[in-house]
């Protein structure tokens, strides 16, 4: 599930031969034909956590053309199809990439074909993400809500769930206040914070975030300290407005203290094409990795609020999203997460 995904690019080629070379071997040194390149691209990726989804929409493709005895071409192209004509026959190697309205590069690719009236056919995959762009998130929490002792354990994972590593970030404990700064290869990641107090983890948060070429992707992210309550209130919010999107529904609606929760994750705005049971789906509970791989996660959480995280992939590029929800459970009870 964590395997990358592409866009493709497919090349129709058109041999129109030259009069007078129709009975004659069209490969021939010389020989000339159009190349008709039908570009199909969906979206290149909707919005993740930073990044607005019009800096993540793919706008125009620059295609560059090498071909025989030095010949090339090149263009900008916003249409499905694009004819060039007059194409010396023989070996060509066409690079393509894909820029956003504000002329940032998002994905390149290039393929080697030989043109020919026998060869019509070829696919540029687009599977290179371009250059590195700045990650840049403000966390915060009431510092009247911990010990002098707070601290903040962060964790960030790439698409491949392999992890990048990150400096130590300094808390301003007064303010209740962080920053956590990194360049990045352009894509996508996972951002686990975990806040804790006299050793204890009182808050936390995991969401999914895009990086994309010389953009600096910044935010505010606010940790919630959960306190004790009598009322029981469910809010279901999603701030991410990723990839995959999706809401959580608990039950009991009305749960008493000790009474096990069922939660259950459902996907509102799958690609076409993409199933359920394709998504690899992780539950997190206040930045802490509880179950994998289920759209249901059972507990009896104890009194209090806690943020449950909920976050799927699965192999598109750019496909992680995240859908959070905060939990109160009403005084009355000992229960663990």
């Amino acid at each position: 599930m964590k395997t990358k995904g592409f866009i493709i690019i497919t090349i129709t080629v058109l041999i129109l031969a030259l009069a007078g070379c129709q009975e004659a071997n069209h490969e021939a040194i010389g020989g000339e034909a159009s190349l008709r390149l039908h570009l199909t691209s969906p979206r290149f990726s909707h919005r993740a956590l930073l990044p607005s989804t019009e800096a993540l929409t793919i706008d125009h493709f620059d295609i560059v053309a090498h071909g025989p005895q030095n010949k090339s071409v090149e263009l900008t192209s916003r249409e499905d199809e694009v004819v060039l004509g007059n194409l010396l026959i023989g070996w060509w190697t066409i690079e393509a990439t894909a820029y956003n309205k504000s002329g940032v590069a998002l994905v390149s690719g290039s393929v080697k074909t030989l043109l020919s009236t026998k060869t019509t056919t070829a696919n540029l995959e687009l599977s290179d993400l371009v250059g590195s762009g700045t990650l840049s998130l403000s966390a915060t929490w009431d510092p009247d809500q911990v010990a002098d002792d707070v601290a903040l354990s962060v964790t960030l994972l790439d698409q491949e769930m392999h992890t990048v590593a990150l400096d130590a970030p300094v808390l301003q404990t007064a303010e209740g206040t962080t920053t956590i700064s990194k360049e990045l290869p352009a894509g996508s990641y996972i951002l686990t914070l975990s806040l804790s107090s006299q050793g204890v983890v009182v808050s936390g948060a995991t969401v999914a975030l895009r990086i994309i070429d010389g953009v600096t992707s910044s935010d505010t992210l606010e940790l919630v300290i959960g306190d004790l309550s009598t009322e029981y209130t469910v809010t279901v919010t999603n701030k991410t407005g990723l990839p995959i999107q999706g809401s959580v529904e608990c039950t009991p609606k009305e749960p008493k203290a000790g009474d096990e929760v069922t939660m259950v994750y459902t996907p509102t705005n799958l690609p076409e094409g993409v199933k359920s049971e394709d998504l690899s789906i992780h539950w997190y509970c206040e930045g802490e990795f509880v179950q994998e791989e289920s759209d249901t996660y059972v507990s009896i959480p104890s009194a209090g609020t806690h943020r449950y995280d909920v976050i799927v992939n699965h192999p598109t590029l750019g496909s992680l999203g995240s859908t959070s929800i905060l939990f109160v459970m009403p005084l009355g009870g000992e229960g663990g997460e």
